[in-house]
């Protein structure tokens, strides 16, 4: 604890940092390439594996996704653990946000591990099988309610985190800045959550089913009445 406690500053600001920046990226990136699943599954594997075959895949997977990841957690845990939560004792907005900031870190905590775990090595091939795995992952109520929490938890982490981020790196001085960086991390919640919800239901069995109908319904051939019309003409004469 001596040394966490000795450079805690530094510690505190490259723990900001990460989640930002590379992590925050990531998210939104993430759920953007999820969002695709609203189009169907081969537009959502398409995009898939466009990013499973880029060069070095597994060197940039650790530097700028599990490395941060990692040290962002544990860290995270270590300012979780001494934190002073009391917002039921004092009750004003940015004391409830403080403490909603941790208690979301540990579910997300466990949220993201279980999800990048899973999806990485228990069960089917990422290129081949990742529509597949999410749609087994939420296709029991529980199954959906935890990954509907751990998208709500995690756009909120990141939305606070990067209001508190821009006030402890001296963005945000004014009451004014820090009201204005408000108003835009609450956007940033809003629209996150909204695609990470879409996308998520675009995972259903109803709308995969729904996908499948439309799509054989615009693969489906047009009848041909040519022949109909001409047998007419013909009995006609």
């Amino acid at each position: 604890m001596g040394i966490l406690t000795r450079n805690y500053f530094l510690l505190r600001k490259l723990h900001q940092l990460t989640g930002v920046m590379p992590l925050g990226v990531y998210l939104i990136v993430h759920l953007l390439v999820n969002s695709y699943a609203m189009q169907g599954e081969s537009a959502f594997m398409e995009k898939v594996h466009l990013l499973e075959t880029m060069p070095f895949l597994p060197v940039v997977e650790f530097t700028l996704i599990w490395a941060p990841l990692i040290y962002h957690s544990l860290f995270g845990i270590y300012v979780g653990w001494i934190a002073k939560n009391n917002p039921l004792r004092y009750g004003y907005a940015r004391n409830w946000n403080f403490a909603l900031q941790r208690w979301t870190g540990f579910f997300m905590l466990i949220f993201v591990f279980q999800h990048g775990l899973s999806q990485r090595f228990f069960l089917g091939p990422v290129e081949t099988e990742a529509f597949n795995n999410v749609a087994q992952s939420i296709a029991s109520p529980i199954g959906y309610a935890f990954f509907l929490l751990g998208i709500l938890a995690t756009t909120y982490h990141f939305a606070n985190g990067l209001w508190e981020f821009c006030i402890d790196w001296g963005f945000t001085v004014s009451m004014r800045s820090q009201y204005v960086m408000g108003v835009i991390s609450i956007l940033v919640f809003l629209a996150l959550t909204t695609v990470g919800f879409f996308a998520l239901n675009a995972f259903r069995p109803g709308a995969v089913a729904a996908q499948n109908s439309i799509s054989q319904a615009q693969v489906a051939p047009a009848p041909l009445e040519a022949p109909a019309i001409q047998e007419g003409i013909t009995h006609g004469r």
